[in-house]
């Protein structure tokens, strides 16, 4: 028998990521499992069940005290977490995180002390239908304390090339239109370095071998984990705005199960403070004993100094080796998101006027960082390109320029 963690609605994904490292674990190695900074002395509520192989249901008591060493209690911190059953052998845990870049997120080490799996184990078990983060892991950065898992910001890697190049939007046929509050096709910049105003961390920069419109795009080179983007001051970025980014994703991907960001924004939440705000964000299933067969969903994922949250669409996507285009609207006046994927609405949510839970938009952003970034080991790698990036009061829309 083995048990397979599918997280639910509302799951804290750094524990989800810490029960599936104890249930991949040997005996022997269940004490250290849950030794270090995770393993704090607190009253915890949650509700989630254990099917058998003989078809019995365990459910753990709804309050608990995590500190008392038992493991089970370790699994379960801030959500429900659906546990699958079968008789079949379980799949191989992910890599190892590489621990090399502190996160902001939760649980956040400098450099991380432990490197976790970050990869779901197993046969298929149930498929999520969407909610809150579904299928997501937490943990602070690239190997944060408690595992690899999702979240964090991301920090500075090595690699990281300063601001060099002209200015995109320059050249005859751009994208961008002069009344845009920020915009940029990479036109105006040379190959290999990035558009002036922008910093780079990580291995992002302009090339040629693909565009969407054009002959020049950002290129994210592949990594195991980590960020690859270029980051922008935003202060011309007001609450409500609109976005677009064109995408492309060089095939295979990674057979691994992986967070990767995007598009994020920085800036400070009404109530939790300094966050990433991850308007196009993904989390994509390993496709080999994985339970959507490699397939991803789109997200709205919150990491402040804590634990992450968010709204997550179904398993249905896959990455292509073609562009595609992905819009955001985000209004902090009546904290609402909505995301597009080539022009269709595939997550849509209002909380209205003071109501932050689970959006906490800021009334302004500090920056923009835009490229790659994956909080899994997913060797060898996403080679990724962006192109036709803008940012404006009014809709963008993804017709060709």
């Amino acid at each position: 028998m083995y048990m397979e963690l599918i997280p639910g609605p509302g799951t804290n994904i750094d524990i989800w990521n810490l029960a599936h490292r104890v249930l991949a674990s040997p005996r022997r190695r269940l004490r250290s499992a849950l030794t270090g900074p995770t393993r704090k002395a607190r009253k915890v509520r949650c509700d989630w069940t254990v099917c058998t192989t003989r078809g019995n249901i365990w459910t753990v008591p709804s309050s608990f005290d995590s500190s008392r060493g038992q493991f089970l209690l370790a699994l379960c911190c801030a959500g429900p977490l659906w546990l699958g059953c079968s008789s079949e052998p379980s799949g191989s845990g992910g890599s190892a995180g590489s621990g090399s870049q502190a996160g902001v997120g939760s649980l956040a080490g400098a450099g991380g002390a432990a490197a976790g799996s970050g990869s779901l184990a197993g046969a298929a078990g149930s498929t999520p239908t969407g909610g809150s983060s579904a299928g997501t892991a937490p943990g602070g950065g690239s190997g944060g304390a408690a595992g690899s898992g999702i979240g964090g910001s991301g920090g500075t890697t090595p690699g990281g090339g300063g601001s060099g190049g002209a200015s995109g939007g320059s050249s005859s046929g751009s994208s961008c239109k002069p009344d845009y509050l920020l915009c940029e096709d990479f036109e105006g910049t040379d190959v290999g370095k990035v558009p002036t105003g922008w910093t780079a961390h990580g291995m992002a920069s302009v090339a040629e071998d693909q565009a969407r419109g054009g002959k020049h795009s950002l290129k994210i080179s592949p990594a195991d984990n980590g960020e690859r983007r270029i980051y922008h001051p935003t202060p011309m970025v007001g609450a409500q705005h609109w976005g677009r980014v064109h995408y492309r994703v060089q095939l295979p991907v990674p057979d691994a199960f992986v967070h990767s960001t995007l598009v994020t924004f920085y800036g400070k939440g009404p109530t939790v403070g300094d966050a990433e705000f991850r308007f196009v964000d993904t989390v994509k299933d390993q496709k080999t004993g994985g339970f959507a067969g490699g397939k991803h969903q789109f997200l709205y994922n919150v990491q402040p100094n804590g634990a992450e949250f968010g709204t997550g669409s179904n398993y249905d996507y896959t990455f292509e080796d073609k562009w595609h285009c992905a819009e955001w609207h985000v209004d902090a006046a009546t904290q609402s998101y909505t995301f597009y994927f080539d022009d269709k609405q595939v997550i849509d949510f209002m909380k209205g006027a003071g109501n932050y839970k689970d959006s906490e938009l800021p009334t302004t952003f500090a920056e923009v960082r835009l490229g790659w970034n994956n909080y899994q080991s997913a060797p060898p790698g996403f080679t990724a390109w962006l192109d036709d990036f803008a940012v404006d009061d009014a809709r963008v829309g993804c017709a060709a320029p």
